[in-house]
């Protein structure tokens, strides 16, 4: 069995639920004699990739594509952003355009010639049409927050996806709440669909971080793991919060993932929150850390295609509240305490919660280690080898 994957994750991440996925996949099948897999890429800040024994010390730095769209008419938010976007980059292309045009050049060489068996792309650019032929591919969907919440999004892939859906041979969906927003949204059949759970990849047992780490963390924390935008529900979040301490909780929020922007900096000193909230960079001992020392790590969502941050929670003997929606009861069952995301009441009752029952917190904590044992990336990585080895030699 040979296995092509591309550039698309490990290009547009350095750390993340997508490119995590993969890296657990490519990792698992390292250790397969039967299994040849191939991953061209030549520029990537990815840190899990670097992981990988093939790829290792071979990888140039890659600046962030992400960051560099985010900087073009930087606070500018308006439809066809992206497309003027993209016709600068094709007059006048910056560094990180030229590194990415780099990798697909490198992945549409590996199309061409055509040694492999089956294809699984890592996102969702359909350039690889035009170059695969009749070889199969497989796609992975993880949700459909774009045509879910369409406001958050400065342009429409609706007829793209459409486009990559129909041509799969089989499509991989991360929850079935995913795989429901499939047939309801874009009708494919649901035969096609083959529901494949994510993991958690933390190893709590070995965490250490440096003393100058610990002292950077407030005592009695709730912690936010991840982006903040749009449909991820952080400002009304921040707001609770905010409404709790005025009843005297005396709760700080530790944010992982990017800065605070100008939108949430002013939101915050609005609401006299500023000092409560840290944001920090973190790498995977430091978030266990976080997730070993919080109060509760609190996911406001309004949409998850699966929510690996539950799981991580879980893994490390901390509480999760979670909002009452999409894929995020199918992942956490009666593990989490659940509340309404646009519901201050719910929030800040489900916030309270862990901070006036003892008894109710550990019985969460014994909950999430149950739950836990659900979900495996082995299980993850053998359900996959089973969908290749169907399309290779069909049924």
């Amino acid at each position: 069995m040979k296995i092509l994957f591309d550039y698309q994750a490990f290009d547009m991440q350095n750390f993340g639920g997508i490119s995590r996925y993969f890296y657990e996949l490519i990792n698992y099948y390292q250790s397969d004699e039967n299994i040849k897999w191939e991953l061209p890429i030549i520029y990537s800040g990815n840190e899990y990739l670097r992981q990988l024994d093939q790829v290792k010390g071979k990888l140039q730095p890659k600046i962030s594509t992400a960051a560099s769209f985010n900087n073009f008419l930087w606070g500018a938010h308006f439809k066809g952003k992206k497309y003027l976007f993209d016709i600068k980059n094709r007059m006048v292309p910056d560094k990180a355009t030229v590194q990415t045009e780099a990798n697909k050049q490198a992945s549409v060489e590996k199309l061409k010639k055509g040694d492999f068996d089956v294809f699984h792309p890592t996102f969702y650019d359909d350039y690889f049409l035009n170059y695969i032929g009749a070889k199969p591919y497989i796609l992975t969907v993880y949700d459909l927050n774009n045509q879910i919440f369409p406001e958050f999004h400065m342009y429409d892939a609706r007829d793209k996806n459409k486009k990559l859906l129909d041509a799969a041979a089989r499509i991989i969906s991360i929850s079935e709440s995913t795989k429901s927003d499939l047939i309801n949204i874009f009708n494919v059949d649901e035969k096609k669909i083959i529901v494949t759970h994510l993991a958690n990849s933390l190893q709590p047992a070995s965490v250490t971080v440096s003393d100058d780490f610990k002292k950077k963390i407030p005592a009695g924390f709730l912690l936010f793991v991840g982006n903040r935008d749009g449909y991820k529900n952080f400002l009304f979040f921040a707001q609770v919060v905010a409404a709790l301490n005025d009843k005297g909780y005396n709760l700080n929020v530790v944010c992982t993932g990017p800065p605070f922007n100008k939108k949430e900096l002013f939101f915050l000193n609005k609401l006299g929150a500023a000092k409560n909230f840290l944001q920090i960079f973190v790498n995977d001992n430091e978030l266990t850390y976080l997730y070993k020392n919080a109060i509760a790590f609190v996911f406001p969502t309004m949409y998850e295609g699966f929510g690996i941050p539950a799981l991580e929670a879980f893994s490390c003997g901390c509480p999760v509240l979670v909002s009452h929606n999409s894929s995020l009861p199918e992942v956490c069952g009666d593990a989490a305490v659940y509340f309404e995301p646009k519901h201050s009441a719910s929030m800040a009752k489900a916030i309270a919660s862990m901070m006036d029952d003892r008894a109710l917190r550990q019985d969460h904590i014994n909950r999430g280690f149950e739950q836990l044992k659900k979900f495996s990336w082995q299980a993850t990585a053998a359900q996959t080898l089973d969908i290749y080895k169907q399309v290779v030699t069909p049924q």
